[in-house]
């Protein structure tokens, strides 16, 4: 199974380049590609873009590829077209999808694309985790209980609350 780690976006509701933000003195892609390489997806990559430059250069340490930026949607469709299977896509962001989590994911997997997600008080979230299968644009879904789960670095605020729990886990 080939992984993805998206980490190509603007930020633009972080204000500044948030995968370079640290928890605990880790920065948020390596937490990510950390959770990734402990999962049962032996071979990934980064998908990075020019939207993020300082993220783009750190990333050089990882096998990456550079993707158009346009768009999330626009991405992933543009790595369906370049790698022509199935990719396990991660949120460069996704600091609490941990390999446990990857790999139940991963082993539901049946030749559908699936979203990941927790449903919080009747409100589907979801957790920055897919499984993007090539001409499947319709997605099976795979419901997760653990809310933290769904905590994804968007803004300074998220990053605190990260922090505070990052430390009692």
């Amino acid at each position: 199974m080939l992984g993805v780690v998206m980490a190509g976006g603007k930020s633009s509701r972080y204000g500044r380049e948030k995968l370079l933000e640290t928890i605990h003195g880790k920065k948020v892609i390596d937490i990510v590609v950390e959770n990734l390489s402990l999962s049962i997806v032996k071979r990934f990559f980064i998908a990075v873009s020019w939207n993020a430059p300082r993220t783009l250069d750190y990333c050089k340490r990882y096998d990456s590829i550079i993707t158009p930026g346009i768009s999330y949607p626009d991405d992933v469709k543009f790595l369906l077209e370049k790698f022509s299977r199935p990719l396990l896509i991660i949120n460069g962001d996704a600091v609490f999808v941990d390999p446990k989590t990857i790999n139940l994911f991963a082993s539901s997997y049946h030749g559908k694309s699936m979203t990941a997600l927790v449903n919080s008080s009747g409100r589907k979230v979801y957790i920055g985790l897919n499984m993007a299968v090539p001409g499947d644009e319709r997605d099976e879904v795979v419901e997760f209980k653990n809310h933290i789960l769904s905590l994804n670095i968007n803004t300074p605020e998220d990053l605190r609350r990260a922090e505070t729990i990052a430390y009692k886990w």
